[in-house]
């Protein structure tokens, strides 16, 4: 039962939650798969850097949209921390700022001067600082808590440290273009927080599993967030590739060889950056099969709930549903990488494909959100008991 038309337009922008954050990043992730996919044809970039500018002004909304929730009602901000759904998605919002970073790089590389390098590595080590502290504390306090026990669906739980994770894709973007002394330290870094994230998550595989093998699949209206699941093993596969193969140009022959063998001679067959390229990309290709096995296990769950294979029929609209697209492309980027390091046309074309479908899926949640807000189907007051659009709001 929805509240009459009193309802006022601060009222519904207040009901802006964190979760509504995952629109931005995945419009951001959209962006940046469209600077990276294989086959370029003339204008794609100028889509791209549209979607890049739409999607900073869209953060800016939300943000304000958010402190003027705060400001309306300033116990609004310490609920949030303490609700068992929202709290898990606050750290969207680093993700967000991740792929506008990331974003910077692919499209202001071309049109800006130096500055951009120097602000892009400032913002790096910012970045990297920021999310790291986010993660030990938010985790702390989620530990502290409990929070588990109000949110039963553990998947949720990969969040928290997931930005601390994409420093690693970050650096292997902007190292390409730092000077060779600011770039080893950038991918060093980037290799640190990639495996403090990747572990993180192994630790939440294994609740999730156990969940998934325990309880079976969660409601139809929580389905979408499955997805969540592939997107620590692509961005780890892309990440570490990226990462070495910025490696080759800037490891030095003997780094960290030298230590083993410090007396042998300057001239080696193989360098540390190519060995380092080599492992980066069995094991990138180890963990895509896992990140594959999900995004499939994801898309059965949630084609088994809508009619058409049987189920009861797909959900209404809500906030849930921007968790198809993000790991997606993150998945895709992997796949992108592991096609130029393997020299494959055949997966590059399979990734262009893959590419035209993930744009169509951004664009339909799109224009269902939009609809969804127009019919008052969202952001609107609504029985609590709903309670469906604050699984991911």
């Amino acid at each position: 039962m929805v509240l009459d038309d009193r309802v006022t337009l601060k009222d519904r922008l207040c009901l802006i939650k964190w979760g509504w954050y995952s629109m931005s990043m995945a419009t951001g992730g959209i962006a940046v798969l469209l600077s990276r996919t294989p086959h370029q044809f003339t204008g794609l970039e100028i889509i791209g850097k549209i979607i890049y500018i739409f999607n900073l002004a869209f953060f800016l909304a939300i943000t304000a949209c958010m402190v003027i929730r705060f400001m309306s009602r300033p116990t609004a901000l310490k609920e949030s921390f303490r609700d068992g759904n929202e709290s898990y998605y606050m750290p969207t919002c680093l993700l967000a700022i991740a792929t506008i970073i990331l974003g910077a790089e692919g499209y202001g590389t071309s049109a800006c001067g130096p500055w951009l390098q120097v602000a892009l590595r400032i913002v790096f080590w910012v970045y990297a600082a920021i999310s790291t502290l986010s993660a030990i504390f938010h985790n702390w306090y989620l530990y502290h808590l409990a929070m588990a026990s109000q949110q039963p669906f553990p998947i949720a739980q990969l969040l928290p440290s997931f930005p601390a994770m994409l420093s690693g894709t970050i650096a292997s973007s902007i190292a390409a273009n730092q000077p060779r002394d600011q770039a080893l330290p950038i991918l060093i870094g980037g290799v640190t927080l990639q495996g403090f994230g990747f572990i993180m998550s192994l630790l939440i595989y294994a609740e999730y599993q156990y969940f998934l093998a325990k309880h079976g699949l969660p409601e139809p209206a929580k389905r979408p967030q499955m997805f969540i699941a592939v997107g620590p093993w692509s961005f780890t596969a892309l990440a570490l590739i990226g990462m070495a193969k910025e490696g080759v140009k800037i490891f030095p022959s003997r780094y960290i060889i030298s230590y083993a063998d410090p007396m042998s001679a300057g001239n080696v067959t193989v360098s540390t950056g190519d060995i380092a390229l080599v492992i980066a990309s069995f094991f990138a290709i180890f963990v895509w099969t896992m990140a594959f096995f999900h995004l499939c296990i994801a898309a059965i769950s949630v084609l088994a709930s809508t009619k058409i294979f049987g189920g009861a029929g797909a959900p209404p609209m809500s906030v849930v549903y921007w968790g198809m697209v993000f790991p997606n492309t993150g998945f895709i980027i992997a796949t992108i990488s592991i096609g130029q390091v393997l020299q494959s046309p055949a997966i590059l074309w399979v990734t262009s494909v893959l590419t035209v479908l993930q744009v169509i899926m951004w664009l339909g949640v799109g224009s269902a959100t939009i609809l969804a807000v127009a019919r008052r189907q969202m952001l609107w007051p609504e029985d609590d008991k709903r309670g469906i659009e604050d699984e991911l709001s």
